[in-house]
């Protein structure tokens, strides 16, 4: 039996976070890795082929090839847009890299306003986010200047938003992923860190309250069993539940009250006089328009990949400018991702009365903002995407008071002292915004609670 110092299972973004963490204190860590390598070097970001990056718009059926079905579509049919990939890197292979922090509102009393204030800052500089990446846009701060006096009545702003890459003079994007984060490691740290890809795995064996060893199935369908004094969960807000599930792990609150983004999508023209001239190189805009108490939902406006065939032609593509629009459904125990003895899932959801008023409020603040621009692109008018497009949440959830979860506040799962979950699956409260920077955030912080903890509690070489 292979015996390590600390397991993490996933290779996204978060499990990276997770081992270089650890690895900085000289542990051995070792990242299972079910997938395998699809891009040069493992790792890095698909969106970086020249390919993408010059055709934006080829980004969603570029990455359709690695999103599978969590279910069959009868138990999928409540969330249609629900997939998972198994790929080194993760989905942080395939992600947009925004990077907003949840506002001040949505955040939970898991810490304090000057830990959540910390944890933020130490997860934006391991993802080597860029806070203004197009504050040089010419088109972007025209949308800005225009915006500021209409948002300003409603006690709103528009901002940068976040970016975890960087962005050329020439307009070209560089997105990072977990191959960016591991270089941005010293050398002696990532000597630390070892990725194993084709890594399944299937079982957490426990004796008591700790999780002794577990079950991994190779790519040739072997299976073998590793040890290690710590196992933490970095695969997502499905396979996570999962595989506990898997591992007769089954706290009354897994898979219940699950959340996650509804999605407006919508295209548009703006008017000729925001939009730099097409002979002139610039910058395409990244905006961001914060949820607040009173409009609780997440406005991106960006021009970066729209998923629908347009029906109108441009001839100037400065002109061009995505709104996003993300609305979290409220959780709701009735709301889950149950499995079953051969851990098939089965999805239950319905949106509450509350989350239509919300959306149907969201539509108006959208058209509303948008006329102040331009108009919508014929073919690219809003629509919603398939439910669970976007940021599945909840899964997993931690405690909030009122509400047990399958977790403490660090992320500690009830019931066992070595066995943490470091997921979007933990968040137990809506948050509007992009999840990945949060999660590894809370991630941080429960690699900080283990190392703290570990001194005395158990040997680690």
């Amino acid at each position: 039996m292979q015996r390590h110092d600390v397991l993490v299972v996933g290779s996204g973004p978060v499990g990276i976070a997770v081992a270089r963490r650890l690895a900085e204190q000289g542990l051995r860590v070792t990242v299972l890795e079910s997938g395998a390598a699809v891009t040069d070097p493992p790792g890095s970001h698909l969106r970086n082929r020249p390919e993408l990056n010059q055709n934006p718009d080829s980004y969603f059926p570029a990455i359709q090839p690695y999103l599978h079905p969590v279910t069959n579509a009868t138990k999928q049919a409540e969330l249609p847009g629900a997939f998972q990939s198994e790929l080194e890197g993760g989905w942080g292979i395939l992600w947009t890299n925004n990077c907003p922090r949840a506002s001040e509102f949505e955040r939970w009393d898991a810490m304090t306003s000057t830990e959540w204030e910390h944890r933020y800052v130490e997860a934006e500089t391991m993802l080597q986010v860029v806070p203004a990446p197009a504050a040089n846009s010419l088109t972007g701060n025209k949308v800005r200047e225009r915006l500021h006096g209409v948002l300003a009545g409603m006690d709103r702003s528009v901002t940068d938003l976040p970016f975890s890459g960087r962005i050329q003079p020439s307009g070209e994007i560089y997105y990072n992923a977990p191959w960016d984060m591991l270089q941005a490691a010293s050398p002696e740290v990532r000597k630390h860190i070892t990725i194993q890809s084709g890594m399944c795995v299937k079982h957490l064996r426990r004796k008591g309250s700790r999780v002794t060893s577990v079950d991994v199935e190779d790519a040739n369908k072997n299976v073998i069993s590793l040890e290690a004094p710590a196992i933490f969960l970095a695969g997502g807000a499905i396979k996570t539940p999962r595989l506990l599930h898997a591992s007769g792990i089954t706290p009354a609150a897994l898979g219940r009250g699950l959340s996650f983004h509804t999605l407006l999508f919508g295209q548009m023209l703006l008017d000729n006089e925001l939009a730099a001239p097409v002979d002139v190189t610039d910058i395409d805009p990244r905006l961001w328009i914060p949820p607040t108490v009173e409009s609780p939902w997440h406005l991106m406006l960006l021009r970066d990949t729209y998923p629908f065939a347009p029906a109108e032609s441009i001839d100037n593509q400065h002109r061009l400018m995505e709104i996003q629009a993300f609305h979290s459904v409220d959780f709701q125990d009735e709301n889950a991702l149950l499995f079953d003895d051969n851990e098939d899932a089965a999805f239950h959801f319905a949106l509450s009365q509350d989350d239509r008023d919300r959306m149907r409020l969201l539509v108006a603040d959208v058209e509303h903002l948008a006329g102040q621009l331009g108009h919508w692109r014929r073919g690219c008018e809003p629509q919603w995407l398939p439910f669970d497009t976007a940021h599945l949440a909840g899964t997993c959830r931690m405690d909030v008071p009122g509400r047990d979860g399958v977790t403490d506040s660090f992320g500690r799962v009830h019931g066992f002292g070595n066995l943490f979950l470091t997921t979007v699956g933990l968040f137990p409260v809506p948050v509007a915004e992009n999840p990945t920077l949060t999660a590894i955030a809370l991630a941080l912080r429960s690699c900080d609670h283990f190392i703290a903890g570990s001194a005395g509690s158990e040997s680690i070489s």
